[in-house]
């Protein structure tokens, strides 16, 4: 188990976002400036000419991102309910979780078959409650965590291998059967680094799961800068199930399965939201 993660002095709330927070960006993928969709100052929505993929430019510096995940009301409320609270057993919040836990653990096992002692990875763990199940599902689990008090929660909480901090950064061992990224990618400085990153983790006979809120979604479209997926704070790259493919490819995988459908128990509820499988591309 890793060691406490120390705490952080930071205050209650980030507050209010200046130009001085943000920095200029290019796509992850073709290396030029995106042209303007949205403009929502401090921030910017633009989209790349080249490949169309969305991300926010300006965007929070890694200092000012590090305060907002640091924040300790960062996951309260929302989709999360009070997790780190004594869970609620009729909180919604709650029971949308485990509903998405319990579908994703299923598609896992469809995909992949059940293999005794697996070894699985989660990349934005959070408190750790998805951790927590695959655990109890039998998976030999291991987690990274930007947020300090979500790491410290599955930590001490809940027992669990977290590390704190980026995927590249932390201490991992190659060769996880699985490694799943639940409403993470988004939030990444550079998605290719990212996956190629997890490339290099995953084993060549594994499997890669994800979710995130996707551009193109008919609440996207229709609502504009009032989408309420949009977050341009924290949401920093915005993708189709076209760009998500075009950058999982560029990393060494190939995206073999889109889930969009709301009534899939993976994707409960979520109108805006798809989860994707991907396979390593053998090298």
């Amino acid at each position: 188990m890793t060691a406490p993660v120390t705490p952080s002095p930071v205050p209650r709330s980030p507050g209010a976002w200046t130009a001085e927070d943000t920095e200029e960006v290019v796509c992850c993928l073709c290396g030029v400036r995106g042209r303007p969709v949205h403009d929502l100052p401090p921030f910017g929505v633009v989209r790349c000419p080249s490949c169309s993929l969305v991300f926010i430019s300006p965007r929070l510096r890694p200092e000012a991102l590090q305060r907002l995940y640091d924040d300790v009301g960062y996951f309260e409320g929302g989709v999360y309910g009070d997790a780190a609270q004594e869970p609620r057993r009729f909180d919604p919040a709650m029971l949308l979780q485990r509903t998405w836990t319990a579908g994703r653990l299923a598609l896992l096992d469809r995909v992949r078959g059940r293999v005794p002692g697996g070894r699985l990875l989660e990349v934005g763990a959070g408190y750790g409650l998805f951790l927590d199940a695959a655990r109890t599902a039998g998976w030999d689990t291991a987690g990274v965590e930007l947020s300090r008090t979500g790491a410290r929660h599955a930590v001490e909480t809940l027992g669990l291998d977290v590390s704190c901090g980026q995927l590249a950064d932390a201490p991992l061992t190659p060769g996880f059967d699985v490694v799943c990224a639940w409403d993470t990618v988004e939030h990444v400085p550079d998605p290719l680094d990212f996956w190629r990153t997890a490339r290099s983790l995953v084993a060549d006979d594994g499997v890669v799961l994800f979710s995130t809120p996707y551009v193109s979604s008919l609440p996207a479209r229709l609502l504009g800068t009032r989408w309420w997926t949009l977050k341009p704070a924290e949401h920093i790259w915005h993708f189709s199930p076209r760009t998500h493919a075009m950058v999982l490819a560029r990393a060494g995988f190939a995206l073999t399965r889109v889930v969009r459908s709301p009534l899939a128990p993976g994707n409960a509820g979520r109108l805006d939201s798809l989860v994707g499988v991907a396979r390593p591309i053998p090298l």
